[in-house]
């Protein structure tokens, strides 16, 4: 059942990014789906890193969180519109079908991770030295060799979505929140990467539910099959458990 559950998703998603990518066949090929794609995997990159490294010494915890703090500031509106330009994309998609639209958000949230920690652990796998790595890599992103201002081809792209995000951002906030009042459901985007989380920290099989779905923040509550209990928080799909 949740082989079928996970294929379904795929084929939404996919469905999705058609439509963010193509647009009307008669138009040229739009940027917009790969630079909401690029800016909200830089993102996740990101917290991957800083979680992964901040535990390795005092250092490269001071490290890490002077890159989050800096790229986050350099780059935060640039994340925001493009998250509002899939959400966008989201609810001209599903209209007022809740389920469907969860149903994207949720596979696509879990595509950007997956392929977030897949180029992660290739950079990890290619180092000895963990403490050195994640200097090195942290320092990039506080430099600002990963900004998103800098890719030419999606920067134009970025842009327009961060102005349109300051000027319809709440409309389709207030449009977001009346549908799922009026549905009376609770959603929540990183489920499958809580899932995973739960199963990698000796939790398999976890029965999760959602406690706050106000993305990009959101809190799960985990009960696993010994009927402990872990309550995970994420942020922009990329979770931590509550300790």
């Amino acid at each position: 059942m949740l082989y079928l559950i996970k294929t379904h998703l795929r084929v939404l998603m996919s469905a999705l990014l058609l439509s963010l990518l193509v647009g009307c066949s008669s138009a040229p090929q739009s940027s917009t789906g790969q630079a909401v794609y690029y800016a909200l995997q830089t993102d996740v990159q990101l917290r991957l890193w800083v979680d992964h490294c901040q535990d390795i010494s005092g250092k490269v915890k001071q490290v890490a969180w002077q890159a989050k703090t800096n790229w986050w500031r350099r780059n935060g509106a640039f994340v925001e519109g493009a998250d509002y330009g899939l959400t966008r994309e989201i609810m001209l998609v599903s209209g007022d079908r809740d389920v469907t639209g969860a149903n994207i958000a949720l596979g696509l949230t879990t595509q950007v991770v997956d392929d977030a920690e897949a180029e992660m652990q290739l950079i990890l796998d290619s180092s000895g030295d963990q403490e050195k790595l994640c200097l090195n890599m942290l320092s990039k992103f506080n430099d600002g060799d990963y900004d998103l201002r800098d890719n030419n081809k999606f920067y134009p792209t970025l842009v327009d979505l961060q102005r349109r995000a300051q000027r319809d951002g709440k409309n389709l906030e207030e449009k977001a929140a009346a549908l799922a009042l009026n549905k009376q459901r609770k959603f929540g985007r990183s489920l499958y990467v809580v899932e995973k989380l739960a199963k990698r920290s000796g939790c398999p099989g976890a029965s999760v539910k959602v406690i706050k779905s106000d993305w990009p923040h959101e809190v799960y509550d985990v009960q696993c099959p010994d009927n402990s209990y872990i309550l995970v928080r994420c942020e922009w799909g990329n979770c931590l458990l509550n300790e």
